[in-house]
């Protein structure tokens, strides 16, 4: 391997020439070098890397030199390498450290680019494995889509799969009464019936949820979904629309119906169709008749979704809420409770009603006692159908 040469300015009219002298690269003119700015090994070599055109002999005489002096060690390198591709390969990286035996430092020797050309190898290999991660990751997505398609398309009965889905995907978003919730966590921790079938395990998850949702966890109560018009009970409000539209869209995914494409209006979706609607068939003809019967179905299973939602919020209504636990109870079905520590919706509501048909100090007193236990206070606006709904900040 031949060693760079330059002309020796120096010289008039000689064809002398030298070798390129160690140190710092040209192309390094930012860095400070009058001494004001001591820079480590690491630093030089962080800032060679980030140079328009990389010096590979002086990567390699970075790092050697760093590591003749004890300046430089395996674990800052990697360290290094995850910073600039953002992941370590799994695979054996070239051993720098057996290419640099018997150097010296300040040593003019072909090793130095051997070594730099090692290093950028090894990074080079885990930004590719960055690369191949997200490859897989979209495989693994477009081979679901199609097993989902053709099971939907052969009228298979639909089931869900938690491999559709990612964990922080569907968060519900956190505000003053619904907590912050990761929907597939929830989703984990529940333990379905095994004879259950797809509308029997989605209310299952959705009455799991709505029992630890709010915070405290019986103002879930006040909360209902109607299905049209308004309710004759001015103390129900609809459950948050951010809330709903969470449940509703980790349900379809789980599905595998979850497809923004699914949701656009048909003139809107025939302009803005991509990939899902691609991997639908190998014709237009095939591709427009799957959508349609995959559209059909997503709408079908929000209506029996969003029925799931309203009897699970009324069967919420059933549990007693515990107010030295702070958590609700499963229904009585009959069975005593101890009404000393537990309260049920129907005591809360009787007490509602009693206000507004007569405040009477003595029923306001009741009612701000029992909200003092329940740690949340309702307040209904006058005629309007919206609620007010305060509660205690809750450790």
């Amino acid at each position: 391997m031949k060693q760079k040469r330059i002309k020796d300015e120096t010289s008039e009219g000689q064809d002398e020439k030298r070798f390129c002298e160690a140190g710092p690269s040209d192309q390094m003119a930012g860095v400070p070098t009058d001494g004001s700015v001591q820079l480590t090994p690491i630093e030089i070599l962080e800032c060679e890397l980030q140079q328009q055109h990389l010096n590979v002999q002086q990567i390699g005489r970075i790092i050697a030199d760093g590591m003749l002096e004890k300046t430089l060690n395996d674990a800052m390198l990697k360290e290094l390498t995850r910073k600039f591709a953002k992941n370590v390969h799994s695979m054996a990286n070239i051993n720098i450290w057996s290419l640099s035996d018997d150097l010296s430092k300040g040593a003019i020797d072909s090793r130095l680019v051997v070594i730099g050309n090692a290093f950028l190898w090894n990074l080079l290999k885990a930004s590719m494995s960055t690369v191949r991660d997200k490859f897989e990751h979209y495989h693994f997505k477009m081979t679901t889509l199609a097993a989902t398609t053709a099971s939907l398309s052969s009228n298979t009965p639909i089931e869900f799969l938690t491999t559709r889905v990612s964990s922080g995907e569907h968060v519900v978003e956190d505000d003053s009464i619904f907590k912050g919730m990761d929907l597939l966590d929830v989703y984990n921790s529940v333990v379905f019936r095994k004879t259950g079938d797809l509308q029997s395990r989605a209310k299952q998850f959705i009455k799991c949820y709505l029992a630890i949702a709010t915070q405290p966890k019986c103002a879930i109560w006040h909360y209902s979904l109607r299905q049209s018009g308004a309710s004759h009970k001015k103390w129900l409000q609809n459950i948050p629309e951010h809330v709903l539209a969470s449940l509703l869209h980790f349900l379809l995914s789980l599905a595998g119906l979850g497809s923004v494409e699914l949701e656009q209006e048909e003139e809107e979706g025939r302009e803005e169709r991509g990939r899902f609607f691609m991997s639908l068939g190998d014709s237009t003809d095939v591709r427009e008749a799957t959508f349609a019967s995959l559209k059909l179905s997503r709408e079908q299973l929000v209506s029996k979704f969003r029925q799931c939602i309203t009897d699970a919020l009324n069967e919420t209504r059933e549990m007693p809420y515990n107010t030295v636990t702070r958590d609700l109870m499963a229904p009585p079905r009959g069975k005593p409770i101890d009404n000393h520590h537990c309260v049920t919706w129907r005591q809360y509501e009787s007490l509602i009603r009693r206000c507004e048909s007569d405040p009477s100090k003595e029923n306001i007193e009741a009612k701000q006692d029992l909200d003092y236990k329940l740690m949340l206070t309702f307040h209904h606006r006058g005629e309007e159908d919206e609620v007010d709904i305060d509660v205690e900040d809750v450790k």
